[in-house]
This record gives C-alpha cells, structure tokens and sequence, in this order.
C-alpha cells in the first residue's frame, strides 16, 4: 500500500471517529427547550397537587369538627343523664360546668362537675372556637365549616361569632329532645 493510500484511510477513520463522537455528544444532553417544556409539566403537576391537598386538608379538618361535637353532645347527654338537665351557658356560649360556683368548662381543658369527670379534655377548634348555648332543657353546639361544598351547612340566624376572625358558625348540633 502506498502512503497516500494509508492516509486516505486514516483520514476516513479520523473523520468516522470525530462523527461519533459528535453524535454521542448530541445525544448525552438535552435542549434548552426540552428542558423547559419537562419544567413547564412538572409546574403545572405540582400546582394540581398543592390545590388537592389544600383541599383535603380543609376536609379533614370539617371531619374533625363534626366528630368533636358529636363527642362532646355523648358527654352532655351523661351529664344530663346525671343532672336530670344539660349544663347551661354563659355570655360567652362556654359550659358552665359547675353550676354551684358558675365555674365554666373552656374548650382545651377538662369537662367535670367537681366530682365526675365527663370529658377529660373538651376538644378545640383547628381555626376558631365551638359555641355552646343552652338553657338546660335543650342545647345546641357550633361550629365553622371551612368546605363551602359540604352538605350539612346550615345559615343560622341569628349569625353566632365561631371565631377570632369573625367566622360565622355554619354548623350545628343539637340535643336529642329538639325536633
């Protein structure tokens, strides 16, 4: 083989090599626009997902409030089972607990009569309070439902203040004897 021959041929070998290496270059990498269309889908995946779970949460804390009445209307049934009435409230809608020493019950601390102990510790409100009001006969709890969606959202008027940041109560439990 001539030398020219032998060029040639290393030549071609140079020039397939640097190809391949051009290519896999090409393909070890991805384009500014892929990358952005991949950033665009996962932006609009992650603002789908923040809105369901704010929204379950929101759920869960409505659960959470209808459970806690109907624990503390268990409670206010035993009282009035011993009682032979429902406690009553005050200005503030707060059990009174003790009706002797118009001691009240506040919601996070413990439901007793100085001798019998109802409820170790009267649930609170995720965002606002309960309200409480009755007159011994019958009572009737609230509270703010935060799922303008839920079914068992009631307009109750007079409006009942069920908050720190003026949330109307929206919800409602009452005793057994009331129609």
């Amino acid at each position: 083989m001539t030398s020219f021959v032998k060029l040639a041929i290393l030549a071609l070998m140079f020039v397939n090599c640097k190809l391949k290496i051009v290519n896999y270059q090409k393909l070890q990498g991805f384009t500014l626009i892929e990358l952005l269309i991949v950033m665009a889908i996962l932006g609009i995946l992650s603002a789908l997902g923040i809105g369901n779970f704010s929204s379950a949460q929101i759920k869960a804390r409505d659960v959470a409030r209808k459970s806690d009445l109907a624990t503390i209307a268990k409670s206010l049934e035993a009282y009035a089972n011993d009682h032979r009435s429902y406690p009553s409230s005050d200005t503030s809608n707060l059990i009174i607990c003790q009706p002797s020493s118009g001691d009240t019950c506040i919601w996070g601390s413990a439901f007793t009569d100085g001798t019998t102990l109802y409820m170790a510790k009267l649930p609170e409100d995720p965002n606002g309070e309960y309200q409480y009001i009755s007159t011994g006969d019958t009572y009737t709890l609230y509270a703010h439902l935060e799922n303008a969606n839920d079914p068992k959202i009631v307009t109750i008027t007079p409006s009942i203040d069920c908050g720190s940041v003026s949330q109307p109560c929206n919800y409602k439990l009452s005793s057994s004897n009331v129609q």
